[in-house]
């Protein structure tokens, strides 16, 4: 088992460090959408009823943003996984890898989410009601709804973010003492 080298070390704990914040940055964005969750209604005869306020668009960006910063982040676990066999092969990275690949498709989803809500909040559909089988029943999902799904799948990815980092940061300590 190779020692790690310092450089090496610290450069993926700050990657590890700025992972978490950055998945404190969804939670926070995740908590205006879960309040606006419970505040916007939607009337088919009239579209979405409440005020879409400046929070939740900037709460949208911060997400779209932080995902960003995340696929940097996510771009280069290939590189530390590879890094972290290098220290030792029978390390078991398993459960890293699935948290890898867990967090990916937590994102991809979430981006998914964001557009779908950008749509729905920038051209709201209105239909006449002629339910519950007429063909004006309207096609969008409830505002609150979306909102909710978005805060969802940003909370998933945090919580993802935090697991993988955890289990990281905890394999890195055992090569630490094992080497020291």
């Amino acid at each position: 088992m190779a020692a790690p080298k310092t450089d090496d070390l610290s450069r993926w704990r700050t990657a590890h460090a700025e992972a978490l914040r950055l998945g404190r940055a969804l939670l926070g964005a995740a908590q205006v959408f879960r309040r606006y969750a419970g505040e916007l209604r939607y009337r088919p005869q009239f579209g979405v009823e409440g005020r879409v306020g400046d929070d939740l668009l900037d709460a949208a960006k911060t997400m779209r943003e932080t995902v960003t910063a995340i696929t940097s982040i996510a771009a280069r676990w290939d590189e530390e996984i590879t890094w972290m066999r290098g220290l030792d092969p029978g390390m078991p990275v398993d459960d890293i890898q699935r948290g890898h690949a867990t967090a990916r498709e937590a994102m991809r989803l979430l981006r998914s989410a964001l557009e779908i809500f950008d749509r729905s909040m920038q051209h709201p559909e209105t239909a006449p009601l002629d339910a519950p089988y007429g063909t004006g029943a309207p096609t969008r999902v409830h505002p609150g709804a979306q909102c909710t799904w978005v805060a969802d799948r940003a909370e998933w990815i945090a919580r993802e973010l935090a697991n993988v980092t955890l289990r990281k940061e905890n394999l890195l300590l055992g090569v630490r003492r094992t080497s020291s």
